[in-house]
């Protein structure tokens, strides 16, 4: 379906925030392509279980999760900015987007999918959030995953930042991503009762080095 809205309108919104408030996006520009096909690849878990998505920003991820195979009617998008979340709705109707906080996806999302969500994909700033509210997400998500579901986090930084073990949790570096602004690492972090490597078979990678 044709947007009604052009992307560079979501870009706009995005930068406009950028430059308001930095650190609460993390980011000085939306995730390259390269960066979205190595998350898709990874959030690709069935053909038929949904996908969460924090932090919906400009839409560069969900583009790339839906131009890797995943239904867009699979992909559950929470975005926390009001008018980045109304600008996701319009310029993908396909997509559920709800505006809402990541700490409350037990009462945000809907009923039917809790307990059946293998992938949860985050751009959440995680190095400029307390790890306080680490715990209060991580805890959110793990409430609505099927057991053996994976937390996928995207960081600028080369190291995880999320403390695993504060929160028992398996973490595997999944792969580094160069060709992003600026390069990015991507994690999984799993329940210490279910095993990170059946959860990720395949070799990390890294792109654009």
């Amino acid at each position: 379906m044709q947007s009604p809205v052009p992307q560079s309108f979501g870009l706009k919104l995005f930068l406009s925030r950028v430059l308001r408030n930095p650190r609460r996006l993390g980011a000085v520009a939306p995730s390259s392509r390269h960066l979205g096909a190595l998350l898709a690849k990874y959030a690709s878990f069935d053909d038929h279980s949904p996908v969460v998505e924090l932090g919906g920003g400009s839409g560069s991820i969900t583009r790339a999760l839906i131009r890797g195979g995943i239904d867009p009617a699979r992909i559950y998008v929470i975005e926390l900015e009001p008018e980045l979340a109304n600008y996701l709705k319009i310029s993908m109707p396909l997509v559920n987007v709800i505006q809402g906080n990541a700490t409350d996806l037990p009462h945000i999302l809907p009923p039917a999918i809790i307990g059946k969500v293998h992938r949860i994909v985050s751009g959440l700033p995680m190095i400029n959030i307390p790890q306080v509210v680490h715990g209060q997400i991580l805890e959110s998500c793990f409430r609505i995953m099927a057991p053996d579901g994976a937390y996928l986090q995207y960081t600028y930084s080369p190291r995880s930042s999320i403390n695993a073990k504060a929160f028992q949790l398996n973490k595997k570096r999944l792969g580094t991503v160069f060709l992003n602004l600026p390069p990015a690492t991507i994690w999984g972090y799993t329940k210490q009762s279910f095993s990170e490597e059946s959860a990720f078979p395949f070799t990390p990678l890294s792109h654009g080095r």
